[in-house]
């Protein structure tokens, strides 16, 4: 979304100091949102100006420039390298979500390891064995409950 006018900003601020009208009355009058107009005195009244802040004004990647490479090129040269040993070589004090999601963002994915033995653990019972169903649906048909109950007879 695009930023107010500066003509605008200005317009509203001399509403506001000069002709003291309302947040309300300045947003019906100029066909804002209030929110907006309360925004821009705010921005006047804390840095001075109606210009609007610069975009992208919030929070700076841990990972940029040299770090991002230096990431990149440990990643490559070891492959199996954990997402803890990857921020301790880093040395930066970031949290380990913050590693996987510039590993994410890089477009690195996690690969499961081909030389691991497969797990050859057969099932929990035996071939011969029931399971149990049949015998749990029969406990449910013979459990009465209070609508399953015959009618008491009336004297």
């Amino acid at each position: 979304m695009k930023p107010t006018s500066i003509d605008l900003r200005k317009r509203i601020m001399a509403a506001r100091l000069k002709e003291r009208q309302s947040m309300g009355q300045i947003a019906e009058r100029f066909g804002i949102a209030k929110g907006t107009v309360q925004n821009i005195i705010e921005r006047y009244r804390d840095a001075g100006t109606v210009n609007p802040r610069p975009p992208n004004a919030g929070r700076k990647p841990a990972f940029r420039g040299a770090l991002l490479e230096r990431l990149e090129q440990d990643v490559l040269d070891h492959p199996d390298a954990t997402l803890m040993q990857l921020r301790d070589h880093s040395g930066l004090a970031v949290s380990l979500v913050t590693v996987h999601n510039t590993l994410k963002r890089m477009g690195f994915t996690l690969k499961k390891s081909p030389c691991a033995p497969r797990n050859n653990t057969g099932g929990m019972s035996l071939n011969n064995a029931s399971s149990g169903r049949k015998r749990w649906r029969v406990l449910i048909l013979r459990a009465s409950s209070s609508s399953m109950k015959p009618a008491q007879r009336r004297a």
